[in-house]
């Protein structure tokens, strides 16, 4: 009967250590091994789109998101997933490689982007608020409606991030992401409707 009682209460002390992280200094927070080092200059097509107008110094809305569990009891915040793509007019990548990075998830702070397991530290963000037609043709030579987008006003983020797709990212009204990616054009859902 002691050993019953005893064995619960070890179960139960080691499944509340797991809920609590067992008092990790990361404060909940994982950051993938690999990371890519942050490089200005090296963002894809389109960095002359917006050269006429007054870029604004922000961050991403970290507000809000759910956590993922890693297996290991650690979470990691997500503030998107990616929940679908189009593939672009000469797109590098095909059908395989855009559902390998459906349902990934994608986590920003004020000074990171951690997506695909690879993180970029130190990022700073300008936004700009675009036409999504004109943005569009002259930036990435394509439609509101090839993308299935209404073609209303949206953000452009501009980032010295190097990870593929995050130099350049837009976001839309309802906070979807879209990130451009060897010419496929990922959605990202976010985990908080607006």
């Amino acid at each position: 009967m002691i050993t019953i009682k005893l064995f619960t209460l070890v179960v139960g002390v080691m499944l509340v250590a797991a809920l609590i992280g067992c008092g990790s200094s990361t404060g909940g927070r994982v950051s993938p091994p690999a990371t890519a080092a942050p490089v200005a200059g090296d963002a894809e097509p389109g960095s002359d789109a917006m050269n006429n107008s007054t870029p604004d110094e922000t961050t991403p809305d970290p507000s809000g998101g759910i956590t993922l569990d890693n297996g290991g009891g650690v979470t990691m915040r997500v503030l998107w997933t990616v929940s679908g793509y189009t593939i672009g007019k000469g797109a590098a990548w095909g059908e395989q490689e855009a559902k390998a990075l459906l349902f990934k998830p994608l986590d920003m702070n004020e000074t990171e982007i951690i997506f695909d397991e690879k993180t970029c530290q130190s990022v700073s963000f300008q936004q700009e608020t675009v036409n999504a037609a004109d943005y569009l043709s002259n930036v990435w030579k394509t439609t509101p409606q090839e993308l299935g987008i209404d073609n209303q006003d949206m953000q452009v983020f501009k980032t010295n991030c190097s990870l593929p797709g995050f130099q350049e990212y837009m976001r839309l009204p309802d906070g979807h992401l879209i990130v451009p990616i060897n010419g496929v054009f990922f959605f990202f859902e976010p985990a908080v409707a607006r």
